[in-house]
């Protein structure tokens, strides 16, 4: 009796047990289900536009799901419109040189590509991030023989290799332009594309700066469509006079830049959540805006200083309220003394100093602000630094330097934000602070 006891006991035990596992392991399996993401929605709007209008009915299905989503400010976008494509081929055909390169950056279905195929007869060098566009743009190869060079390649991430290339004497720019390498700083090259926020702006101004002096592309002349409120920021007349912004006035200084004309933002891919900005702009929203951004010939300063000019109008150096004198003193103590006087040390390093064409400064005093100069008189100040005897000694420029890896870490940050080769894959997050 007491072995059946024992049994009946024991087996009630161990079905217990085997229960409590089974609950386990369900929860467990549970949790786990509800941990896989479910694929984000598709924009109810973007895909009835596609399925509504015969423009699309060749390409409808072929779009990637991450394009049929919105995102704040994605890193790319993508002209769907063969007619918006003719526009822009035609608007800016009379700006392309014969022997001058083209390249498209992230050309998508191929539209504008074949626009530029037949007006002109320049070889393009297309570079696209996404390899689900390839078999479009591989067929132009066997329509235009030898014209066109497709690139599944970041371009506009070329200058983190050059970052690479400078610590390791490695040739990863060399091997991503290929034939486009020059040694020719002059040498113009067209470079189309779509810009749905700022970071090619930042790129741009990044490799002006940091590589000018190593540049393996040439002089960049750009044809991008963008938002208006992104030229509006760039191209703000309040940063000539007395605001201090450091991206807009470092591009101010850097190109030349015009509207050329606009087209429906509905025409390209992926749309964009509308903006609870309550700014004020002259520009309209639901239109992009093509615009010529050409590198200045003549570059603030020389090449080697530009990574100081960079330091010294970051947001910590100053701001629209900073006294000059006092900010300048607390890198060489006693300077004031020739800004006041409005003379120069006898050593002062004459090919950094303010020549004839920089601008005058006014009056200074211990209570001169940065906000009463404009952008040309803050130039004139930041060479005056630059060109003193005791310039050398300070801290500046080791300061910089040691600052150079935060910028490098936070650009490689921002680069997990993007829409990648595998942009199916990506989350909507991505965003663009100004």
């Amino acid at each position: 009796m007491f072995k059946n006891v024992l049994c009946k006991s024991f087996q009630l035990t161990f079905t217990r047990t085997r229960f409590k596992v089974s609950l386990r392991l369900c929860h467990k399996t549970s949790k786990k289900q509800n941990k896989e993401k479910t694929p984000p929605k598709l924009a109810a709007d973007v895909v009835n536009y596609l399925e509504s209008l015969p423009d699309y009915e060749n390409i409808k299905d072929k779009v990637p799901r991450s394009l049929l989503r919105k995102y704040k400010t994605p890193e790319s976008m993508y002209l769907i419109n063969r007619k918006t494509a003719k526009h822009i081929a035609n608007t800016i055909k009379d700006n392309v040189n014969v022997g001058s390169p083209i390249i498209e950056v992230n050309p998508g279905f191929g539209f504008l590509t074949e626009e530029l195929l037949e007006f002109q007869s320049n070889p393009i060098y297309m570079y696209e991030i996404s390899n689900q566009f390839s078999s479009h743009l591989a067929k132009f190869n066997d329509k235009y023989p030898g014209r066109t060079i497709l690139k599944i390649e970041d371009f506009f991430g070329m200058w983190k290799l050059a970052f690479k290339d400078k610590f390791d004497e490695g040739s990863r720019v060399k091997d991503l332009l290929g034939d486009l390498c020059t040694d020719d700083k002059d040498r113009d090259v067209k470079i189309i594309g779509s810009m749905p926020g700022l970071s090619f702006v930042r790129h741009l101004i990044n490799n002006i700066i940091f590589h000018a002096t190593t540049n393996q592309l040439g002089r960049p002349d750009l044809f991008i469509t963008m938002p208006g409120q992104h030229y509006e920021f760039l191209t703000d007349n309040e940063i000539q006079l007395r605001k201090q912004k450091t991206i807009p006035a470092l591009f101010q200084m850097l190109f030349d830049f015009k509207v050329l004309t606009s087209v429906p933002k509905v025409h390209f891919l992926p749309w964009t959540f509308q903006s609870d900005s309550k700014k004020v702009t002259l520009m309209d929203e639901h239109r992009l805006y093509l615009i010529n951004i050409t590198q200045k010939k003549k570059l603030p300063c020389p090449s080697e200083c530009l990574p100081l000019l960079w330091y010294f109008f970051k947001p910590h150096m100053f701001s629209k309220s900073t006294r000059v004198i006092p900010m300048l003193e607390q890198w060489i103590p006693g300077c004031g003394v020739w800004l006041i006087t409005g003379q120069d040390p006898p050593d002062t390093n004459k090919k950094l100093a303010p020549g004839i064409d920089d601008a005058k400064l006014p009056h200074m005093t211990i209570f001169t602000e940065f906000g009463d100069l404009n952008l040309k008189q803050k130039i004139t100040v930041f060479k005056k630094f630059i060109s003193w005897p005791e310039f050398e000694q300070c801290q500046f420029r080791v300061t910089m330097e040691n600052n150079l890896p935060k910028f490098v870490t936070q650009y490689e940050d921002d680069e997990k934000e993007t829409i990648g080769t595998h942009i199916e894959e990506q989350s909507d997050s991505e965003n663009d602070t100004l």
